[in-house]
This record gives structure tokens, sequence and C-alpha cells, in this order.
């Protein structure tokens, strides 16, 4: 579970006095880039007399808080907003700042619920298209001389699920591990821009918006949102069908991502891998693991009950998702500012927040206890997915923690976290620079493959459906 990281792993604790300070500094760069983003407000720029992207307000905080963190420009002050404090605490806790977000795809599912469980063949058919990560990016990564490289590169998006099984066949000294990490890294810096701007070209050329929107749930939250987002602002009138097909994906992905990765991706990726390279190197069937080897920190001490419940942990949780609920209020007020006509703050709003962090904080919880289960496909199911089950949950249960959710403006929940997310990345950019331009390459072709090959799937489903 993601939720792992507690107060005392936050990095450099140099007094408690600069480290308010350094916080204060961080949280008034998200407030800047707040207001920036959503005083720019979102803009639609035509590729073509048919295709417009919309570039939304998460896109500028996202590029904003990343350009400033570019470690040639950190003096004065941004040397201070952007302190191996404030950047640990932003990796370390994005996930649980993410967490209302999570919430509000829940309470758009359970409206819809039993439209989605009519096609929900069609949502497993589409996990299918997630091979096109290695049917069209193995060969490029191939022809580029990426060789066993292009194991880890193209196995999936590079997330948590496909470096663990890279960590354990592999390790990530090897090969296919540092392949698999370029793309985690070229994943978490660049895969949210790149889809909030894919996804309406792929719109733009005749896919349907529901097809689009199921294949956006790919496993990566992140990734998600920015082309589920972006679909929404193409299309406001859709925009609850579309942010609910995508988190109902997403919840799938979460649950058999792993069992498609291992016993559709990785015999898939091996013949192919052995096809092309036609005996200059070959795969065995079954890799010896090397964890036992080499063991991580992570595998040296299993989580215990009592390290996970525990005052200050949770109240640490409580704070982070305080801060994260106050920051979408305050988008939303700088969105009626600029837009009198957006959704306009009441007590149902705050009534709507509230909903939002007490699901977030019984989903984290419920992922606690899950992970001192020995069944795996709940030990192993991320933090995000606890708290949209529980939001859909108690949604079902009563509508009225509906009505009270949809009072939060959707698009304001997102601005801040990619603020965080970009300052989160900040140390990586530096990274950036070691990564071979063959595994950039190779990231684009294994992006358009999982969401091309998803998206044809999906809309070949809902032709069949006849929905």
């Amino acid at each position: 579970m993601s939720t792992r990281p507690s107060p005392a792993s936050a990095p450099a604790r140099a007094g408690a006095g600069g480290g308010i300070l350094d916080m204060a500094l961080l949280i008034g760069l998200v407030l800047v880039t707040i207001v920036v983003a959503e005083g720019i407000g979102i803009r639609a720029i035509p590729i073509t007399g048919s295709i417009t992207i919309t570039v939304l307000p998460l896109v500028f905080a996202v590029l904003i808080t990343m350009i400033l963190g570019i470690p040639v420009w950190r003096k004065g002050i941004l040397r201070r907003i952007y302190s191996p404090r404030n950047v640990g605490f932003s990796g370390a806790f994005l996930i649980i700042i993410m967490l209302p977000l999570m919430a509000r795809y829940g309470a758009d599912v359970a409206p819809r619920l039993g439209e989605i469980v009519s096609i929900g063949w069609v949502f497993l058919l589409q996990e299918l298209g997630n091979l096109g990560t290695v049917v069209l990016g193995l060969p490029i990564a191939l022809m580029l001389g990426l060789r066993r490289h292009a194991i880890g590169s193209t196995l999936g998006l590079g997330r948590e699920g496909e470096l663990a099984y890279i960590s354990e066949k592999y390790s990530l000294n090897s090969d296919p591990g540092r392949g698999v990490l370029s793309m985690y890294l070229m994943g978490t810096l660049f895969g949210a821009l790149f889809f909030s701007f894919f996804a309406p070209l792929l719109l733009g050329v005749g896919l349907d918006v529901r097809a689009l929107a199921i294949a956006s749930g790919m496993g990566s939250a992140s990734m998600m949102t920015a082309a589920s987002s972006t679909l929404a602002a193409q299309a406001p009138e859709l925009q609850d069908q579309i942010v609910s097909y995508a988190a109902a994906s997403q919840l799938l992905t979460s649950f058999i991502g792993t069992y498609t990765m291992v016993f559709l991706a990785v015999p898939l990726q091996r013949f192919l891998y052995n096809l092309f390279m036609r005996g200059k190197d070959r795969l065995p069937r079954h890799p010896a693991p090397v964890t036992a080897a080499v063991p991580t920190e992570d595998a040296a001490a299993a989580p215990a009950a009592s390290t996970l419940f525990t005052a200050r942990r949770y109240a640490t949780f409580a704070a982070v998702l305080l801060l994260s609920v106050l920051l979408v209020l305050f988008t939303q007020a700088m969105k009626l500012q600029v837009n009198p006509e957006s959704t306009p703050i009441t007590a149902l709003t705050i009534g709507g927040l509230g909903t939002l962090w007490l699901f977030s904080m019984i989903g984290i919880a419920i992922g606690d206890a899950m992970t001192l289960t020995r069944v795996p496909v709940l030990r192993d199911f991320p933090v995000l997915g606890w708290v949209s089950l529980t939001s859909l949950v108690g949604c079902l249960v009563s509508g009225a923690f509906v009505d009270a959710i949809g009072a939060v403006d959707f698009l304001s929940l997102t601005t801040p976290i990619l603020a965080f997310a970009g300052v989160s990345v900040a140390d990586r950019l530096v990274d950036l620079s070691k990564t071979s331009w063959k595994i950039a390459i190779t990231a684009i072709f294994v992006f358009i493959g999982t969401y091309v090959g998803s998206a044809l799937l999906a809309q070949f489903g809902l032709a069949v459906s006849g929905t």
C-alpha cells in the first residue's frame, strides 16, 4: 500500500521553525500557481478544422511548478521552496493529496453503476488494449537498439506493478531494470501532460468519447485524471459519464492489471522479443527470481498493525487531507472569480469537501487493514482504489453524499494535485538528462499503444453492444 510513508520518513528534519517556514513557502507557491493557472483558464488550441486540443489549468499548474523547480534556477526563495524537505513531502504525500479526487470518482460511478455493469464486458475487453505497450512499443525499442532495456520499458506504463515484476525477475540494476526505471521516470514527468494532449487528438479523429473515457483507466491515477478531465472539457454535456467510465475502468485495472501483465503481457513480450531477435538473444521462459538474493527494505520489513495504526500517522494523514480539500475550495473560489458561471460555493460544497475528507480517511484505514491480509489481490490493491470503493458504497447507500460531492467542482480537484506533482518531480529532472533519447521515443509509442489499443477495443465493444 502506498500510504506507508510516516511523518518520521519526511526528509530533512532541521528544526521545527525551519520546517514550518519551508511548508508555508511551499503552500504559498501552490496558492500562487493555482491563481495563475486558473487565471489562464481553459484554453482551446485548434490543430485542424476538426481537431482542437483543450489545455486545462492542471496542465499549466504542473508546468509552472516543474519549470520553477529546475535546479539551476533554485536561488533565493525558490531554493527554500524546493528544499529537499518540501520536494520529499510532495513526493511522499502526493498520493494522500490525491485521495479526495479518488473519492470523487467513486461518487461519479455510483449513479451510473447499473449502466456500467450492463456493459461490463466492454471494460474487460479494453483491458486487452494494455498489451499495446508490447505490440507497438517493443518493435520500436528493438529497432532503436535497446535490446534488453526494451523488456522493462515496454512491459507497461512503468508503474508500480511493472517495477515490482522486473525487480523480482531481473533486479533494478539489470538492463530491464534500468529500462523500467526510465519508463517510470518518463511517465511520472510527462505522462499526465502527454495524455492531456493526446486524448482530444483521438477524439478529433472520430473515436467515441465513451471509448476514450474507458481507455483512460490505464492504471495511473494522474494519467487517468489528465485524459478524462480533458475529455470532459471537450464534451461538458457528457462530463459525468466520462468521469464515471474512466473511474470504473481505473478500478478494474487496479484489480486485474497485474494478472493481465503476468499472464498475457509477459508471454507475448517474450514471444515477440525472441521472434525479432532471431537467435541473437533469447529470453528464458522462466527467468530466475533475484529478489531473494537482493533483499529490499520493503521486503525485509513487512508492515505491522503497530506501525500502521498509530495516532501520529493518522493525524498526519488527516492534516494533509485537510490541506488538500482547503486547496480545492480555494481553487473553486478562484475559478468563480474567472468565470462566475462555474460551480458556485454553497453550504453543500463545504459538506461535499467534508465527505471527501471522511471517505479518504476511511479508505486509508481499510487499505491499511488489507495490507495485513494474506490474500494478494486484497493486500496489493492500492489505497486509491479503496478510497474510490468507500465512496462508491457510501454514495450507493445515500444519494445525499452524491449531491454533496457533486457540489464540488470536478476540475478544481485536479489543479492543486498537479501543482504538488510538479514539485515532487523537481529533483528527477536531473535524472532525465541521463535517460537515453531512445527511451523517450519508446515511451511515446508505449503511451500511444496502450491508449489507442484500449480505445479501439472499447469502441468495438460499444458498437457490438449497441450502446
